[in-house]
């Protein structure tokens, strides 16, 4: 999958959201519900427990580079203007 063409702010979230594997879609979901779309505080979090220290969850999205990924796509938000979370909201409540 090439996920810089998923992630060309060009594209509408709903689009660039509908075409990423489902393991990224979950970190999404996660980073909208549960980090109030805070891509800075689930990467903390992440550290955080990857250190050994307190943390609020343990997430596991079967992604080799979890943290690249809110990297890519907390870049992707802010070259858009536009947060992904109305994009996760149908796979957030489907659930």
């Amino acid at each position: 999958m090439n996920t810089s063409l998923h992630l060309d702010p060009a594209l509408e979230p709903a689009e660039v959201f509908a075409r990423l594997e489902p393991a990224v879609q979950r970190l999404i979901v996660a980073v909208t519900t549960l980090y109030s779309g805070s891509w800075d505080d689930c990467a903390e979090d992440l550290r955080r427990r990857r250190a050994g220290r307190p943390y609020l969850f343990r997430l596991q999205f079967g992604l080799d580079d979890e943290l690249g990924w809110l990297h890519r796509l907390a870049a992707y938000e802010s070259a858009r203007g536009e947060s992904f979370a109305l994009a996760a909201l149908p796979l957030e409540t489907s659930r």
